[in-house]
This record gives structure tokens, C-alpha cells and sequence, in this order.
């Protein structure tokens, strides 16, 4: 495997893409029950962990940022095998890749639980499983221009989402938040770490880099990415504390959902309905990005031609998504995910950081 991938205008995007790529890689099955989790570990002051959180995502994206502008044009499997070596080098692409795929099958399976209980109480597994990964074996088939442009197509035909909250705001109780700064600073730290868990996602950015043709204008959009992420994490999170008490909001799993129950229009009763069937457009992408991510490194690691391991990847996923119907093994999949995936994204960059420092330094001692 060669560390920097060689270049192709045809199969490239313009920097701006990033936005939508980072953002529609974070926003998915973690939103829906966000402001709950959040609830539990940090209280009313969670907004502190909120903001504390965004602050650390735009560091972390400037890390990775810096990472990727060492290197010509490679990515996080190619700068590995550049610092470790070939094998050691795979090995942690491997880990990558598993945790990809964990991730993956956890957005599938949260969301088809939510519809499950939400509209159809009787749909199958299987069924909803086997349309969601036709849609993913479709777009990735499609090539990386047909993946960026799904997060493209599926953010502009849900963003508008947002407006509907404007009837929850009308209902907030603000003393639901009194009293403020109460809660201690190690609870903070775990709203912080919890809000980290709901948007992995962000280490697409170390994949998709060496596809994006005006590299210099890239921190921009990634930071702008990550911004409107928060702003959408802290905007549900402040509205579900204001609208449910925090005792209420303990016991609501999906409270974000939860909050579109109260619209209603004279020809539709039931919103929350709707916002169920369209929230599929918010994960597909997540779905349609992770599923690129593991065929692309499967392809750089082991030389594994595309369409059959896409084949192979859509099968497995299947195969474990009509596995684990119980709803504590589900929470038990997203906890390991949660966990594992917040050291990938947001320590290990930091090691890989030093790695490549260091690495320049030996050279400039070396060539002096």
C-alpha cells in the first residue's frame, strides 16, 4: 500500500463538500436520544458540556487537519503505515475498519428499533434492514461523487426539520434550568465525553482528504461542519430540558423525537410520523459514508476488489443486524461503540499528532 494516494480531478470534490460530508457523517441515530443522555450524567448545566464538547471537536479537527497536511496526499491507513511500518500499520487499519463497521451496524439497528416503536410495531427486522442496505450497496456503487452527493441530496431534504421546532421553544419552562451552575465539574467532564460519543463520524475527514481537490480551503468547511453539528446537539438539547421537566426528560429515550409529537397540522394529526419515515433521510447518509469508508480501506489494507466486498459487507450486516433484538443488547452495541470509537476519534489523533511531530524532527536532526 503506497502512503499517499495518487490524485484523480475525475474522481475528486471541491473543499466546500466537506461540510456536508463531516456534518451528515455526525448527525444520525445520536441525536435522537442525545439530550436524555446528556440529562443523566451533567443535569440542567449540560449546555456547559455542550459547548465544552464543540470547543474540543474544532481541536480536534485542526489536529487532524495538521496530520493530513504532512503527508501529499494521504490518508489515516496510509500516514499509519508511513509511522508503524507495513504490518503494525495494517493492524491498526483492521481496528479502524472493525470499529467502522461496529458503528455502522449500531446506526442501523437504533433506527430500526425507533421505527419499530415509533410506527410499525410489527415490521420485521430484516425487511427494514435489507431496504437500508440496498440504498447503501446502491450509492456506494456509484462511486465517491454519488456518496458525497447523497449527503448533499439528504441534508438540503431534511434540514428544514429544524423549523419545526419553533411549537416545542413556544412551550419551554426556562426555570427548568435553575438553578444554574450547580453541577459539579466531573459530571461536566461526562456530558462532555457523552456528547462526544453522539457524533462520531468526524474521522471520515481522515479518509476523504486525499479527494478533495482545493486542500487549502478545507479547514473552513470542516470547521463549519462541526459548528452547525453543535448548534444542533446544543439547540435540542436546551429545547427538550425547557419543554420536558428534567425528571420527565430522564425517562423519554428518544426525547428529540418525542418533541415532534406536539405538532400537529389540520390535515395531519400525528407528526412525529412523519419525522420518523424522514429521519431516515438523516441516517442514510451516515449509512451510505461508513459503508464507503470500510470498501475504501478494505481496498487500500488488503487489496480487496470493490464490489464483492461491498457485497460482502452488505451480507454481514444483515446477517448481525437481525441478531441482538433485545433492547439491552442494543444498549449494550452502543455503549462499545460509544466507547471504543471516543478513544479512535478523539485521543488517538493526538498520539498520531506526536507520531508525525517527532518524525520531523528526527529527519531535521538527520539531514543537519
Amino acid at each position: 500500500m503506497k502512503t499517499n494516494i495518487p490524485f484523480h480531478p475525475d474522481r475528486a470534490v471541491q473543499a466546500f463538500y466537506l461540510f456536508f460530508i463531516i456534518h451528515t457523517s455526525q448527525i444520525g441515530a445520536g441525536l435522537m436520544g442525545v439530550p436524555r443522555i446528556l440529562v443523566l450524567e451533567a443535569g440542567v448545566d449540560v449546555w456547559i458540556s455542550v459547548l465544552v464538547a464543540g470547543l474540543y471537536l474544532h481541536f480536534i479537527v485542526f489536529i487532524m487537519l495538521q496530520i493530513l497536511k504532512s503527508y501529499e496526499n494521504a490518508d489515516i491507513l496510509g500516514i499509519q503505515q508511513d509511522l508503524f511500518g507495513v504490518w503494525i500499520g495494517k493492524a491498526l487499519g483492521t481496528v479502524y475498519v472493525l470499529y467502522i463497521f461496529l458503528l455502522l451496524l449500531t446506526v442501523i439497528k437504533n433506527y430500526i428499533e425507533v421505527v419499530q416503536v415509533f410506527v410499525f410495531p410489527e415490521m420485521p427486522i430484516w425487511l427494514m434492514a435489507l431496504f437500508l442496505l440496498f440504498l447503501m450497496v446502491y450509492s456506494i456503487l456509484g462511486g465517491f461523487r454519488v456518496v458525497v452527493g447523497t449527503s448533499v441530496i439528504f441534508f438540503f431534504l431534511t434540514i428544514w426539520l429544524v423549523l419545526t421546532i419553533y411549537k416545542p421553544i413556544t412551550y419551554m419552562d426556562w426555570e427548568h434550568f435553575l438553578p444554574v451552575f450547580q453541577t459539579p465539574a466531573p459530571d461536566l467532564l461526562k456530558g462532555v465525553q457523552q456528547v462526544t460519543f453522539s457524533v462520531l463520524g468526524l474521522e471520515i475527514l481522515l479518509f476523504v482528504y486525499p479527494f478533495i481537490q482545493d486542500k487549502k480551503r478545507a479547514a473552513l468547511p470542516a470547521h463549519a461542519g462541526v459548528f452547525f453539528t453543535t448548534f444542533l446537539i446544543l439547540l435540542v438539547t436546551v429545547v427538550s430540558i425547557g419543554y420536558f421537566s428534567p425528571d420527565q426528560l430522564k425517562s423519554t429515550v428518544w426525547a428529540t423525537l418525542s418533541l415532534f409529537k406536539i405538532i400537529s397540522f389540520s390535515v395531519l394529526e400525528r407528526f412525529d410520523f412523519i419525522a420518523v419515515a424522514l429521519w431516515m433521510m438523516v441516517i442514510i447518509p451516515n449509512i451510505v459514508l461508513f459503508g464507503w469508508m470500510i470498501v475504501h480501506s478494505l481496498k487500500r489494507l488488503f487489496n480487496a476488489p470493490k464490489k464483492p466486498t461491498l457485497y460482502g459487507l452488505a451480507f454481514l450486516l444483515f446477517l448481525t443486524s437481525i441478531t441482538a433484538e433485545k433492547r439491552v443488547a442494543l444498549n449494550e452495541l452502543t455503549d462499545w461503540t460509544g466507547q471504543i470509537g471516543f478513544w479512535i476519534v478523539f485521543v488517538y489523533p493526538l498520539l498520531i499528532y506526536l507520531m508525525v511531530l517527532l518524525k520531523k524532527l528526527m529527519k531535521k536532526r538527520n539531514a543537519s
